[in-house]
């Protein structure tokens, strides 16, 4: 085999490897809109099993190493876990797009493949060791002008769109005559794109209110970031992250109090209910402040085995803190969410709940979702959401928190480890998603950053600079309509299976047809 043969593989592999968010300063997202054709054309004459393996493979090879690199700042083996662990589930549209080619031909198999990609995405999501990160919707995660629509179907409309206009583009080009007729089939590219761009316009520019309501009201939220990592061995650790705490929140509180101050994931490295000391300071602050907080902190259920804890948080009110002792409330009477979705190999085993991680710990999995309500000095009610850094990933989840009544949603993260790598960046874009996903603002608060305030539209705001101590206010809107996804998270996913039925019934009849008029002939 020639090597040259494996140039479209090459050119889909770095299209599609670039097109992933890693540099936000950059719109790379737009050339996954076409970075599947050539490795699309190069494969329709393709017969054998074997060629098309060696050929359409580097693609993913190529593009998940580009994805991931970050991960080695971690250690080379995060790196291995995640190529050995992730690829093969991108790959698997492809793969199995050899099968249904032979069936039914190349051209047939185009209009087939947006349907049944969409869904092994859907499935493939929904499996424990699934990292998220390399799903084909979330390199659009910074074209917020091309994804507004994702209010109605999520992550899985993107998907569905992108290999839409991949294999419209792929189709086209294969026709070899005038190059008017060619560009006469990509009028449905143009529609595509056209209906993307006036659905964002019009929910934004025309009629907010169809998507956000006609009543908007704000809260005043503050971000404390601190600049130290929650997972790191210094002896010194938790004491400095709680001076800082403490410091920025006094700080603050006396500038321009906000109602709520959002801390990071584990921002309180202790057993907040399991040390007295801590509680009755933390009670004691927050009583003198008069501001809610939320705080993120750990819990082991086992005070001497330490490698099985619970990633905790709450919102502690001043009212809580000030009754705490004459209403002699206990901490299981407390309301407090426990996170959901791990890290996969890092903080959860996927298939073995109680099966120690890579790192040697194990985190036990919440159930329950929570609504946390605070007041203002003026006494009006807001309500939020709390999440932990990995569950953004998890659009069902953040959908089952805003269909539970929240507002707004707060994000706390820890995601010092990554450094200024496309790590963080990338969770940053992912955020974004679930923001006009739900139609949400977040509120994303992370150690060492990146920490920014995210609006219903996914736009940015308030971004705080990397690795510093620092704090960040801001007005953010509080939202009650509920967006179409979050009514009906699988309604999309459930019209793409009944459709591709449709279709694969549709195709078939037609295929026997065609092979009884040629038996009849003979």
């Amino acid at each position: 085999m020639r090597l040259k043969r494996f140039f479209p593989s090459l050119v889909s592999g770095l299209l599609l490897g670039f097109a992933y968010p890693s540099y936000p300063e950059f719109p790379t997202g737009l050339l996954a809109w076409f970075a599947f054709v050539p490795i699309f054309v190069n494969t329709s004459r393709i017969k054998d099993l074997k060629t098309y393996f060696l050929m359409t493979i580097p693609v993913f090879l190529i593009s998940g190493s580009l994805d991931f690199w970050w991960t080695a700042l971690f250690s080379w083996t995060a790196l291995l876990v995640c190529l050995t662990t992730q690829i093969w589930g991108v790959y698997l549209p492809l793969f199995l797009h050899y099968f249904v080619k032979r069936r039914y031909g190349w051209r047939i198999s185009l209009i087939l493949l947006p349907f049944y990609w969409t869904l092994i995405d859907w499935l493939i999501h929904q499996l424990p060791h699934t990292l998220q990160v390399n799903n084909i919707a979330y390199t659009q995660a910074n074209n917020i002008w091309l994804i507004q629509f994702s209010d109605m179907t999520g992550m899985w409309g993107i998907t569905f769109s992108l290999i839409c206009v991949n294999c419209l583009i792929a189709h086209a080009i294969s026709f070899e005559d005038k190059l008017i007729f060619k560009w006469m089939r990509l009028v449905p590219v143009l529609l595509i794109f056209g209906g993307m761009l006036t659905y964002s316009f019009w929910v934004y520019k025309v009629k907010s209110s169809v998507v956000l309501g006609s009543e908007r009201n704000t809260t005043k939220v503050a971000i404390v970031q601190t600049n130290i990592d929650s997972y790191s061995t210094d002896s010194t650790k938790e004491s400095n992250v709680f001076n800082e705490i403490v410091q920025m929140s006094d700080s603050i509180v006396g500038k321009n109090k906000p109602d709520l101050i959002v801390l990071p994931e584990g921002a309180v490295a202790l057993p907040l209910f399991q040390n007295k000391s801590l509680l009755d300071f933390t009670k004691k602050a927050i009583a003198s402040w008069q501001t809610s907080v939320a705080i993120g902190f750990v819990e082991y259920p086992d005070t001497i085995k330490r490698n099985i804890f619970k990633n905790n948080a709450l919102v502690f009110t001043p009212q809580l803190a000030t009754y705490w002792d004459s209403l002699k409330v206990k901490p299981e009477d407390v309301k407090v969410y426990q996170k959901e979705y791990g890290l996969p190999f890092v903080e959860v085993m996927p298939y073995c709940d109680d099966c120690q991680t890579l790192t040697g710990v194990q985190m036990q999995k919440g159930k329950d979702t929570w609504i946390f309500q605070y007041n203002n000095d003026e006494g009006e009610i807001s309500k939020v959401a709390l999440t932990i850094c990995w569950e953004q990933m998890y659009p069902q989840k953040l959908a089952s928190l805003v269909g539970e009544g929240a507002e707004f949603i707060a994000l706390m993260n820890n995601d010092a480890w990554f450094g200024t790598s496309a790590g963080a960046k990338q969770l940053q874009s992912f955020t974004r998603m679930r923001a006009i996903e739900n139609r949400r603002s977040f509120v994303r608060c992370s150690n060492g950053g990146i920490s920014c305030f995210i609006d219903p539209y996914g736009q940015i705001s308030g971004r705080l600079p990397w690795f510093t101590s620092t704090i960040g206010l801001q007005e953010v809107i509080k939202v009650n309509k509920i967006s179409f996804y979050t009514k009906y998270p699988f309604l999309f996913v459930k019209l793409i299976a009944i459709l591709l039925g449709v279709l694969l019934l549709y195709f078939e009849r037609l295929k026997r047809k065609v092979i009884n008029q040629n038996s009849t002939k003979i």
